[in-house]
Parts: structure tokens; sequence; C-alpha cells
């Protein structure tokens, strides 16, 4: 049939896996403290932007985890619905 959809379960597990490896080494962490003692407002306010920073590139890992878990699980409920579907044809 030319219709059909052929998935790769192996090249898609291992796309998730390159991006699960790729997000683990992304670096949220910036300088803490960009100049000690000084009470510019510029400088509060960097500080308070890399916080913010940190949190949102944790946050950007989180849901990236939870996109990869959903992959993963969708693929392997395509992969189980495929082969009923071929047992069941099969057994015709």
């Amino acid at each position: 049939m030319a219709d059909d959809i052929k998935i790769q379960y192996s090249d898609v597990e291992q796309r998730v896996a390159d991006m699960e490896h790729a997000s683990g080494a992304i670096d949220f962490t910036f300088v803490k403290n960009i100049a000690n003692g000084n009470v510019l407002n510029l400088v509060e306010k960097i500080n308070q932007l890399n916080e913010i920073l940190e949190q949102q590139g944790e946050e950007y890992r989180r849901i990236l985890r939870m996109n990869n878990d959903t992959v993963k699980t969708s693929l392997q409920n395509v992969q189980e619905t495929d082969e009923q579907l071929s047992s069941s044809i099969k057994a015709r």
C-alpha cells in the first residue's frame, strides 16, 4: 500500500534520547550578585533578571522532559496498536 504510515520506532526513540541529552547540557546558571555591595539599580535589576532567566530555563527543561515522556508514551501506544492490528490482520 502506498498510503501506509511507517514509523521507525528506533529513530524516534533515538531523537528523544538526543533531545534529553541536549537539554541536560544547557546551563541556566547565571552570575549571582554581579557587583557585590554595589547599590546601583541597574545591578539589582540584572540580578533579578538573571534569577528569572534561571527559573525560566528550569521550567523549559521540565516542560521538555514532560514532552519527551509524552512522545515516548505515544510511540509505545502506536507501536502496541500497530502490533495488535498486524496480529489481527494475520489471523484472518
